[in-house]
C-alpha cells in the first residue's frame, strides 16, 4: 500500500496524538514517524525498509497501551475510534465519544473474525477456557536490542457484544504475547466476568486437591 497510506491509516486509529482522556499533561502522543520526520530528526530519506517495520508496529512508531487500547476497541465497537474517559461525563451523549475510522463493514468483519481466531485457533488459547466467553484478541512482540523484547496482549469480550477491553504491556519481560502478557490479561477478564482474584475459588467451585511432585528419592 505505501507508506503514505500506512502512514494515513495509522492517524485515523489516533496514533500519534492524545486519546483526549483527562490526564492531557501526563499522557504522551506516541510516533508516527514519516518521511518528512526522519529527513529532519534523522538526516535519512524513508526507505521500504521503514515501511515494513512500521507495518509490524516497530522501527520509529512510538504507542501508548491507551492508544493500543483504542486500537481494539475499533473491531470491537464495529469501526469507531472513541475518546476514553476516567468516567462518565455529566449531560454528555456518549455518542459524541466516537467517530468512525471509514473502514468498510467487510473490513469489519475480516478483523473481528481473524481477532477471533488467533484465540480459538492461534497464539491466545489462554483465554479460550470455559470460565470466560468468547474472547477476541491478538498478541505482540516487540523488539528492544539488546534487551529483552516488550510483549503485548490486547483482547476484548464478549466478542459478539463486547463489553471490556484490556490491554497487557509487558516492557521488556521477553517470551511471547500469549505466554507472557496473555495470563495478564486472562486475569483481568476472569475478575470482570466472575467477580474472583487471581488465587481466588470461582464461586461453587472446589479446589483441586494438592499433589507433592516426584522427589526421584
Amino acid at each position: 500500500m505505501g507508506h503514505e497510506t500506512l502512514i494515513d491509516w495509522t492517524k485515523k486509529y489516533g496514533f500519534g496524538k492524545a486519546t483526549g482522556i483527562e490526564l492531557a499533561h501526563e499522557e504522551d502522543t506516541g510516533l508516527v514517524p514519516s518521511d518528512a520526520w526522519k529527513r529532519k530528526w534523522i538526516e535519512e530519506e524513508w526507505f521500504q525498509g521503514d515501511t515494513i517495520n512500521m507495518s509490524i508496529g516497530q522501527g520509529f512508531m512510538l504507542a501508548t497501551p491507551l492508544q493500543i487500547a483504542n486500537m481494539f476497541a475499533v473491531p470491537a465497537n464495529g469501526g469507531d475510534l472513541v475518546v476514553p474517559h476516567l468516567r462518565k461525563p455529566k449531560n454528555e451523549d456518549p455518542l459524541t465519544w466516537r467517530k468512525s475510522v471509514g473502514l468498510k463493514p467487510t473490513t469489519v468483519d475480516i478483523l473481528q473474525r481473524g481477532l477471533r481466531q488467533v484465540v480459538n485457533a492461534g497464539t491466545a488459547p489462554v483465554v479460550n477456557i470455559p470460565s470466560l466467553p468468547p474472547v477476541s484478541g491478538k498478541t505482540g512482540t516487540a523488539e528492544d536490542p539488546p534487551r529483552e523484547v516488550h510483549v503485548w496482549f490486547g483482547a476484548y469480550a464478549p466478542t459478539d457484544k463486547p463489553e471490556i477491553v484490556v490491554v497487557a504491556f509487558g516492557e521488556n519481560l521477553g517470551g511471547g504475547g500469549g505466554s507472557t502478557a496473555g495470563p495478564m490479561v486472562k486475569q483481568v477478564l476472569e475478575t470482570y466476568f466472575n467477580g474472583t482474584m487471581p488465587g481466588e475459588e470461582k464461586p461453587g467451585e472446589e479446589k483441586a486437591p494438592e499433589v507433592a511432585a516426584p522427589t526421584g528419592d
